[in-house]
């Protein structure tokens, strides 16, 4: 029997290997080996929670999809899609200080790993840029656009919650520098409720967007408040005087009048806002001072000022000067004179006042802007000093007072004495 076996033995051999030669050949012949390229390959992350859990943030630089080439017989690599590409990249074993994790590729299809085929990928690691993960909370801002209906303005927005905190790499956060909350006004009339997702934006105002990031909420609930307009007057009233030798020369607004909004009953009621002359005090004063008011803390609760709330109010205290004018008595203007009666004035046609105010003020009174007048109403023949009532171009005043003498005389005593 052994003798059987052996006999021939090197032509059974030989007898094999030829056979695997020709089954090789014929398998190549009617089914080669192929290899084929998938590309944009997404590779899937493993156990990220060894990252997650030690509070690293974690983005992939480089590798996130790749091409793999797969090799084998033609049969079945025809058959092969992309969705039958697998590749993996464990994170279980990296730390804060890794760069780069090994990238694994396999087919599968049906569930099953294709056996008789070798993929490779072209690229061989992930590189991955970790960071600590922190979180920051963020005040909410509002944001509109549009316009609201002609005569109507925004006069407040409340949002709802007034905060966001926000989770994601270090780098990331610190380049956040507003989270918004956008309302379209456009033609609105009445207030405006609702929902609006929060946007992140850096300290120029571009979105900021990365797949790090997590928000406490993704948006807010708002409360718009929409009321009529109405355009009043700011008067700023003062008291007190000077100190002695300086005079108030003039108060000069940064705006004379203010857009308030509210409902129709709310806003009817104000026809001005007045800074009262408690808060404008300039007793003493010998030099300029300013002031800034809040515009809405002379308004009710219930109205807004929805132009520029801050009043500039800039008190302008000079060094008296005086200044005499030579007055003509012609010029006096003579009210309630009997018909009966004659005037004369006696002594000189002319007299002296003395005005006090600011230097660029007197410097621009004369005699022709100045205006007199004496009430001689009830006065009979007779000689009198009347008071001289003098009325003087803004910004001076009168020192002291003036009389001049007079002499009345009966119309028909001087017809008669002359016939």
């Amino acid at each position: 029997m052994k003798e059987k076996i052996f006999k021939n033995f090197t032509l059974k051999i030989l007898s094999i290997i030829v056979a695997m030669i020709l089954w090789t050949v014929i398998v190549n012949i009617y089914d080669p080996s192929t290899s084929y390229t998938f590309s944009n390959v997404t590779v899937t992350l493993l156990n990220t929670e060894n990252l997650t859990d030690k509070n690293y943030s974690y983005e992939v630089v480089e590798g996130s999809k790749i091409s793999v080439s797969v090799s084998g017989p033609k049969s079945i690599i025809t058959d092969i899609t992309a969705s039958d590409i697998v590749a993996t990249a464990d994170l279980s074993n990296v730390t804060a200080y890794s760069d780069y994790v090994d990238i694994k590729v396999s087919v599968v299809k049906n569930g099953s790993v294709v056996e008789g085929v070798e993929a490779t990928p072209k690229t061989t690691a992930i590189k991955l840029s970790i960071e600590n993960r922190t979180t920051t909370t963020f005040t909410l801002e509002s944001q509109t656009t549009g316009d609201v209906a002609s005569g109507y303005a925004l006069s407040n927005v409340t949002l709802s919650p007034t905060s966001v905190d926000v989770t994601g790499a270090s780098s990331v956060i610190e380049s956040i520098a507003h989270a918004v909350v956008s309302i379209d006004l456009t033609d609105a009339s009445s207030n405006l409720t609702g929902d609006s997702a929060i946007t992140l934006y850096d300290e120029d105002y571009n979105v900021v967007t990365d797949d790090t990031i997590e928000l406490s909420q993704a948006s807010a609930s708002y409360s718009a408040d929409i009321g009529k307009t109405k355009v009043v007057p700011i008067i700023v009233e003062t008291t007190g005087t000077p100190a002695t030798g300086y005079i108030l020369a003039g108060v000069t607004q940064n705006q004379s009048e203010a857009t308030i909004a509210g409902s129709s009953e709310d806003i009817e009621g104000v026809d001005a806002i007045v800074i009262p002359s408690a808060n404008l005090n300039i007793e003493g004063f010998s030099n300029n001072r300013e002031y800034k008011f809040n515009l809405s803390n002379y308004v009710s609760n219930d109205v807004t000022i929805i132009s520029d709330g801050t009043l500039i109010v800039t008190v302008d205290i000079e060094p008296q000067e005086s200044k005499v004018i030579t007055m003509d008595k012609s010029a006096i203007v003579v009210k309630g004179l009997s018909d009966d009666l004659s005037l004369t004035y006696s002594d000189s046609d002319t007299f002296d006042i003395t005005i006090t105010g600011a230097g660029e003020v007197l410097n621009s009174v004369s005699a022709s802007n100045i205006a007199m007048s004496i009430d001689l109403s009830g006065y009979q023949e007779g000689t009198y000093s009347v008071a001289v009532t003098i009325t003087l171009p803004t910004g001076c005043s009168l020192q002291g007072s003036y009389t001049v003498s007079i002499s009345l005389k009966s119309d028909t005593e001087a017809t008669t004495a002359s016939g």
